[in-house]
């Protein structure tokens, strides 16, 4: 749930790009597929909690969750809902504009939630006390970080560092996420930056994968790559009208 990249692509298609770093317990082992209000969600399931960071359906839609609004907060135990279990509620509603009508955020964990509905690209913070949105242009790159593992100047020399390298040439998907995987792992040397010191040395955090959806009007290619090369998936979805 910690770095995740939009990256327009020729022909109005686009490569989305997530890294998760979590504990290794809570790593996905394969590509879970769901029937909610006659769409079909795939996402790989988060092994512990058995929710997902990221949920694509055959609607034109997908979600990706990162930890952290905008700045780094202690967790307090206690909320309503998981983060995770949130991103798969998301496609109980109509459309986004629905989800935030409607949907109850207040006593959740502060979260980044990225929206992808049929070609509006949002994003939403929740702070614990307001929700924020804002929309993007879906022919820009965007790179996203986790509030809780970067500070503010890593995630700004991150996406420096992504915007010379995919404007070099049009990359593939296969190019991007191999990017992510080796040029953005997590470093223990971020959370000393956040929190000082006093971070536990064996903390047990790692890039555990990444998953990209490769995607246009007509089709999303997914695929799900393990950074130990052990468990590797993939999915292709025609796109359908809700």
């Amino acid at each position: 749930m910690c770095t995740v990249s939009f990256i327009p692509h020729q022909e109005n298609k686009f490569i989305f790009t997530s890294n998760r770093d979590e504990n290794p317990k809570r790593a996905a082992t394969s590509l879970h597929e769901v029937d909610v209000k006659h769409k079909k969600l795939f996402f790989p399931q988060d092994a512990q909690a058995k929710g997902s960071w990221f949920v694509f359906s055959n609607t034109n839609q997908f979600v990706c969750i990162l930890n952290g609004a905008f700045e780094p907060h202690i967790p307090k135990g206690g909320y309503r809902l998981s983060r995770g279990k949130m991103a798969l509620h998301f496609f109980e509603y109509n459309s986004h504009k629905d989800f935030i009508e409607k949907f109850k955020f207040e006593g959740m964990e502060p979260f980044t939630f990225i929206i992808y509905d049929k070609g509006t690209l949002l994003e939403l913070r929740w702070d614990e006390n307001m929700l924020h949105q804002k929309s993007l242009s879906t022919s820009e790159l965007h790179l996203w970080s986790s509030a809780t593992l970067y500070p503010i100047t890593w995630q700004k020399t991150r996406q420096k560092n992504l915007e010379d390298w995919s404007g070099v040439i049009s990359r593939s998907q296969d190019e991007v996420m191999d990017f992510q995987l080796f040029e953005f792992p997590f470093e223990h040397a971020a959370l000393v930056a956040l929190y000082g010191d006093q971070v536990p040395e064996g903390l047990p955090v790692q890039t555990l994968s990444v998953s990209s959806i490769y995607g246009g009007s007509d089709t999303f290619n997914f695929k799900y790559k393990r950074a130990n090369a052990v468990v590797n998936f993939e999915k292709s979805v025609v796109l359908e009208e809700a």
